[in-house]
């Protein structure tokens, strides 16, 4: 799916290129889904999309509150590590804090903005985003695990071979060339070649729950199921997606 077409199906609509556009780098799309008190907005981000530092003012109460729907993005306070979002992700950001958030470099990102009603509210837009900050940030979900042990720690006395082609070349080379493939479609390969394989055991449950930690989103990956399950087999689309919603619903 493109990126046009992916836009098309992002949660609570796409709306309309943001009329704040200026205080972002790259594309996004706003569009309200409640302009009482508290406003409610669903804002879309193409991928490399980011708003510029800012901060929220209010004489009391206020800030915003972001609930992540789809895609991976970033958040990050001033002297403080970006931390990654992904559906589900919940932040609270309070009146005074100097912030930006935004999209991973390879995926569409969408959160709902809930602004906190307050006395005296307003935004004080700031400058860009540097390059430098942007690039950490995407580097927070570059490996799937600081180090996989697995192989060794199950199979090291009787398979050394084994165990290390496992943990250091597939999870640990193979894994990280993410400048070739990003995670996130690694992870959908992966789920594919693995439902088309029927090895539908626990190793499809932890690619699943890497998929969702890769930015993987449930509509991409239900929509690739329903798409190869009439190739590989109804029966093992359906043990797929008993495990999809475990990880994504329950």
């Amino acid at each position: 799916m493109d990126i046009k077409e992916e836009l098309e199906h992002v949660p609570f609509g796409l709306g309309v290129k943001n009329p704040y556009g200026k205080y972002f780098v790259g594309q996004s799309y706003l569009n309200f889904l409640y302009q009482g008190s508290p406003s409610i907005a669903n804002v879309t981000f193409e991928p490399s999309c980011r708003n510029n530092w800012h901060i929220h003012n209010a004489k009391e109460d206020g800030g915003q509150i972001l609930l992540c729907t789809y895609g991976r993005g970033y958040y990050q306070e001033e002297g403080k590590e970006a931390v990654e979002l992904l559906p589900g992700s919940f932040v609270y950001i309070a009146p005074g804090i100097k912030h930006w958030h935004g999209a991973a470099k390879d995926s569409v990102f969408c959160h709902l903005s809930i602004e906190v009603p307050g006395k005296e509210t307003s935004n004080t837009w700031l400058g860009k985003v540097s390059d430098e900050d942007y690039e950490k940030a995407n580097r927070v979900h570059n490996v799937i695990d600081p180090k996989v042990t697995a192989g060794k720690d199950q199979l090291g006395e009787i398979a050394p071979e084994f165990a290390h082609l496992n943990d250091d070349i597939l999870f640990g080379e193979v894994w990280k060339r993410n400048d070739i493939l990003p995670l996130k479609e690694r992870s959908l390969l992966t789920i594919i070649a693995l439902t088309s394989s029927g090895v539908t055991d626990s190793s499809l449950k932890f690619h699943i729950q890497s998929g969702k930690k890769n930015g993987l989103g449930l509509n991409e990956l239900s929509e690739a199921l329903t798409h190869v399950a009439s190739y590989i087999g109804w029966p093992k689309a359906w043990a797929a997606f008993r495990y999809v919603k475990e990880v994504y619903c329950d």
